[in-house]
């Protein structure tokens, strides 16, 4: 593996809606109010790394984003200087393997939310729908057994999980307060929860008797019964009431955008119109209860968007621009993580090309940079928000690439 790193931290270029530089008594009142530790809940970012080398294989890394993404306070990220430095992936935490011989695909999903106690619980899902549950934060790391899901062709799952009192209860009462949403993206009749219960009556089960993890199949979304639409989820998001799971298709021909109450396991539409993200928004309350993720006009940028009424089609309230990349890169492909504390782990992934890039060329290499962002508070109105860049670690593979963060 070929790897290089660069660290540095600048204010986040920005669109004409965000204008003005913080100026040097904001960095001094900033000092003076530094406590954003405290308030980081992650202690770890989880990558999921692909090897090329071998088939059906890749291993599973955690990296400390406080120590490696942040500096010690928002001032000193505002003055430091750019600087050159090298830096290893941690070493792998655990490797995972497909045992199926036609399709070597691997799927990995989160199994933990804003609120859970845990951030190391990841669903690991083959082409045949074996799943298993990897608990890197279980002292030892612990390996259980899951059900094979109910669909044959479930790929490129979206998931989401609900936890704490939004959890259904009878979750709850088996004393394991998630659970977990999956949708496949490109055919929404794949929706499935995992749950540990005794399924044995119409919803998740009674709360008696013995339980066990289970796949449950739920209702198919209504736009299905559209077959003119383009079905494809663009993008997605937990809303404020922490239940609520809002679906939104691409702008011209798609379904609109959908809501989905994990209570009720009831269907809504909200409207014809889609939410302007592509892939997943995070709710972040602290931050004037806004939805922060990926611009679905231009990737590259970060936008935020109030989702308190869903009466119409949201407006973008802020939108900053991604960093300048080299003219022979191209952006492959995006995600971001909310660390809590008004953070972000942002990551983008890139193709290098050795002229102008071409979508029908295969890169000569692979490039993933790995970012800090924080949110700042305006000083004179707290309606102001801008973007300061930490630290950026930038990565050139070979033989293996992320997969996935989360």
């Amino acid at each position: 593996m070929r790897l290089i790193e660069r660290a540095w931290a600048q204010t986040y270029p920005r669109v004409p809606l965000e204008t003005g530089e913080l100026v040097s008594h904001e960095i001094k009142s900033l000092r003076k109010k530094d406590n954003w530790k405290d308030k980081m809940r992650r202690r770890f970012i989880n990558l999921v790394m692909k090897d090329y080398a071998v088939d059906g294989s890749y291993w599973l890394s955690r990296m400390r984003p406080q120590e490696n993404l942040f500096y010690a306070s928002t001032a000193e990220a505002m003055t430091a200087q750019a600087q050159q430095a090298t830096l290893e992936l941690p070493p792998p935490a655990a490797r995972f393997k497909s045992s199926c011989t036609d399709c070597l695909t691997l799927d990995f999903m989160p199994f933990y939310g804003r609120d859970s106690p845990s951030e190391g619980r990841i669903v690991a899902l083959d082409s045949t729908g074996h799943t298993v549950l990897y608990d890197a934060d279980a002292d030892p790391c612990s390996v259980e057994a899951l059900p094979r899901v109910n669909s044959s062709n479930w790929r490129t799952p979206i998931s989401l999980c609900v936890t704490g009192a939004n959890a259904n209860a009878a979750a709850r009462d088996s004393g394991g307060s998630d659970v977990l949403y999956g949708i496949n993206m490109f055919n929404s009749s794949d929706f499935e929860v995992l749950v540990h219960c005794n399924p044995s009556d119409s919803k998740f089960g009674r709360i008696d008797g013995a339980k066990a993890w289970h796949w449950l199949k739920l209702p198919s979304a209504p736009y299905l019964d559209n077959p003119g639409q383009d079905h494809t989820i663009h993008s997605y998001t937990l809303l404020e009431d922490g239940k609520t799971i809002c679906f939104s298709s691409l702008p011209d021909n798609g379904f609109g955008t959908y809501c989905f109450d994990t209570s009720g396991h009831e269907w809504t539409k909200a409207g014809r119109w889609a939410l302007p993200f592509i892939g997943r928004a995070w709710h972040v309350p602290e931050l004037g209860n806004l939805w922060f993720g990926f611009s679905g006009s231009n990737p590259n940028n970060i936008c935020a968007i109030d989702l308190y009424s869903l009466d119409g089609p949201p407006k973008v309230l802020h939108e900053w621009r991604g960093s300048n990349t080299p003219r022979n890169w191209m952006l492959v492909n995006s995600t971001m993580v909310y660390l809590g504390g008004n953070r972000f782990c942002v990551v983008r992934f890139f193709g290098v090309y050795n002229g102008p890039p071409d979508r029908n060329d295969e890169p000569t290499d692979t490039v993933s940079i790995i970012t800090g962002l924080e949110i700042v508070k305006g000083q004179t109105s707290e309606t102001v928000l801008r973007m300061v860049k930490h630290k950026s670690r930038t990565y050139v593979f070979e033989g293996c690439g992320i997969e996935c963060v989360f």
